[in-house]
């Protein structure tokens, strides 16, 4: 419940920054110190990701893409490439940090992992996972088309304010209901758009693992297997029933947590239930994103990437 209710308060939140043009701000600040669009933004979906969530990261970013995309002379499918490339950055940059993912977080307290031991085991997933995307980037410095000034607002400031509260509700040093009448008041008096469709897929998207363990179903999925198949065995299985739910599931079967971690990971990157993240991105690129060209190179850099660390594995 609380994860439906925080998704919900940051989807107004972002949606009125981008009604107030704050978002069109942001885009001119960065258009006037970086030339190298593409690059930029997907280095800042990056680090964003492993501080305030992969989903988090992406919408604010994907909004911010789009409007950015309006002062650049670019082609459409630079604009494509570099949507689908953001939602594959930020499931591989969530993956750093214990707060960077769902999946992280559980097992971070499942497995009672260090902070310090938990980052310093993923650092050699990140290092693969940049090798593998970093040929398909653009580098081109890109020209900006800005005949408009926006001047920084106070009204901004508040609504800036109600997106860090709604972090702490993510983050859990805030009870999401004490939240509640604020993001009423702000849907009523902004009269926010706010795609409730989207919102019950992820409702929908869940799935009971609990419910398999008390009726004996999760114990079909414990087979033999060493830390590369479990990998693997990870990331196929986030493929078909989302890497949340898998993480949740084999956590309750196996003891070694790594190779679950650069599995379900890895296996963000793939299909579109692969990850909530794939789905936002593509819901928020405004139809700019082919779902075909999405799973190519989505799918791509997952066979890639698992190749990379199946390699690192069994090398150690």
């Amino acid at each position: 419940m609380e994860n439906y209710t925080t998704l919900f308060y940051l989807m107004v939140i972002v949606n009125v920054l981008r009604d107030l043009k704050f978002l069109d701000y942001v885009s001119l600040k960065i258009l006037k110190y970086s030339k190298r669009t593409f690059i930029t933004l997907i280095a800042l979906t990056f680090i964003l990701s492993m501080l305030i969530t992969n989903d988090v990261a992406l919408f604010v970013i994907v909004p911010l893409t789009l409007i950015l995309f309006r002062y650049i002379g670019a082609d459409k499918k630079d604009l494509e490439k570099l949507i689908i490339f953001e939602g594959i950055s930020a499931n591989i940059g969530s993956a750093m940090t214990p707060i960077g993912n769902p999946q992280n977080l559980f097992l971070f307290h499942f497995y009672d992992i260090g902070v310090v031991d938990f980052i310093i085991n993923m650092i050699p997933f990140e290092i693969l996972g940049i090798l593998v995307i970093f040929p398909f980037l653009e580098f081109k410095k890109y020209d900006a088309k800005i005949n408009t000034n926006i001047e920084f607002k106070k009204e901004w400031i508040f609504y800036i304010l109600t997106f860090i509260l709604v972090l702490l509700c993510i983050f859990g040093f805030l009870n999401f209901i004490w939240l509640f009448p604020l993001i009423l008041a702000i849907l009523i008096y902004r009269k926010v758009k706010v795609d409730y469709l989207f919102l019950l897929t992820f409702v929908f998207l869940f799935i009971d693992i609990e419910g398999f363990k008390r009726i004996g179903i999760a114990d079909i999925f414990l087979i033999k297997c060493d830390d590369i198949m479990l990998m693997i065995y990870s990331s196929l299985l986030s493929q078909i029933i989302s890497n949340v739910p898998a993480t949740i599931l084999l956590s309750n079967l196996y003891e070694n947590w790594l190779p679950i971690a650069y599995g379900v990971n890895a296996g963000g990157n793939g299909s579109l239930i692969a990850s909530f993240a794939n789905l936002i991105t593509l819901r928020l690129s405004d139809k700019k994103v082919s779902v075909v060209r999405f799973l190519l190179i989505g799918m791509t850099i997952y066979i890639m990437h698992l190749t990379a660390l199946a390699t690192y594995l069994f090398l150690i």
